[in-house]
């Protein structure tokens, strides 16, 4: 027979259970889930799935902006020369970059050693005869230690 459901059993009752009996009623909370389901009301898991998909459609707009139709930055290249860390050694005034660097987001800096000694430039370590490129997307207000200044010191100023 085809149907709603229990229309086939309508009338009967399970075996060892009297009509009216309190165990034969379902435990309520069926009830009330079928009853929001005939009303119309989606259930938990619906809910769910609005609340996902509505926060990924705010979402997406605001991660596209931050990639899309984004000028590129400027690239800065440091170049130590070789002889670097001798002539900072001997006490000599060494010009390869100023005190202060001043980038903006989306700006790249390489820096290349040519020199035969580690040299540090706050954040950003390079080994002998390495070259390194970093890429600013956040803004950021850095001071540091530089292995490249007789104070020790740089300050790296990331702006919007």
């Amino acid at each position: 027979m085809v149907g709603s459901g229990s229309a086939e059993f309508e009338g009967v009752e399970p075996e060892g259970l009297e009509p009216g009996d309190p165990s034969a009623v379902g435990s309520g909370a069926d009830d009330v889930g079928s009853s929001r389901r005939d009303r119309g009301w989606p259930n938990q898991r619906t809910l769910l799935l609005y609340l996902v998909g509505g926060l990924l459609i705010a979402a997406i707009p605001v991660v596209v902006a931050r990639f899309v139709d984004q000028p590129p930055g400027d690239t800065y290249t440091i170049d130590i020369p070789p002889g670097t860390a001798a002539a900072l050694a001997a006490g000599e005034d060494v010009e390869v970059i100023p005190d202060e660097l001043d980038f903006t987001l989306r700006d790249v800096l390489i820096i290349v050693n040519r020199d035969s000694v580690a040299h540090t430039i706050g954040p950003f370590e390079i080994g002998p005869g390495e070259q390194s490129e970093h890429s600013f997307n956040e803004v950021a207000a850095i001071s540091a230690y530089c292995s490249l200044h007789p104070s020790g010191s740089i300050s790296i100023s990331i702006g919007e």
